[in-house]
């Protein structure tokens, strides 16, 4: 008579479950990595499960196209850079440390970004929309952190709207390659200036006459 197998010896399905969300999780980390870092426009499926080290069904059980993997990839690392940001500045209680980090997440984040995903981006219309829509609401995001410093007479009473749109004008600028061939700031430099720039513009602190 064959005895019952005990419960322990049997591998728990919740445990099997959460392996292969990890294991899924995983691949859709390092898929977001090779697509931020090299872009998307020449990489097959077949390119993506070799650099996974996984089959290409592997990859369809992740998303039935790639275009859809490609998606899914672009707009996580929008979502996530956002929630960061919303986050970095939620733990500062002064508004211009609140407004410094809530940028300096996207200056990280944007390191990610190599040139090629940028192009890749701006020439596929899916993606402009994800990217056009991001940029949108990081507007509205430091609009309301200008908001609330303006009203509470941290900030001098400027257009939030204007100062915001203007903010992420620069940024767009100082991401350019061809800026830096023109001067001697580094990145860091000049993201360093911009910033003080604006906190200088925004501060209603008496200044000194000449």
């Amino acid at each position: 008579m064959t005895e019952p197998v005990a419960p322990d010896d049997a591998a728990p399905a919740g445990a099997a479950e959460s392996s292969a969300t990890k294991r899924e999780a995983e691949l859709r980390a390092t898929l977001q990595d090779i697509i931020l870092a090299d872009g998307f426009s020449r990489l097959s499926v077949s390119e993506m499960a070799q650099r996974l080290g996984c089959s290409k069904r592997t990859i369809y059980e992740l998303a039935p196209t790639k275009n859809e993997l490609v998606l899914d990839a672009i707009a996580t690392f929008f979502a996530t850079l956002r929630e960061d940001a919303d986050r970095a500045s939620e733990q500062c209680s002064e508004p211009a440390d609140k407004i410094f980090e809530y940028l300096q997440v996207g200056v990280r984040a944007a390191q990610r970004l190599g040139p090629v995903i940028i192009a890749d981006i701006d020439k596929w219309e899916p993606a402009r929309r994800l990217w056009q829509e991001h940029m949108r609401l990081r507007v509205d995001g430091l609009r309301n952190l200008l908001e609330a410093g303006i009203a509470t007479g941290a900030f001098r009473d400027l257009s939030p709207t204007l100062v915001a749109e203007m903010v992420f004008a620069g940024i767009s600028r100082l991401r350019e390659p061809d800026f830096y061939r023109a001067n001697d700031l580094s990145l860091s430099e000049a993201f360093d200036e911009f910033y003080r720039m604006l906190l200088f513009a925004l501060d209603t602190s008496p200044r000194d006459q000449d």
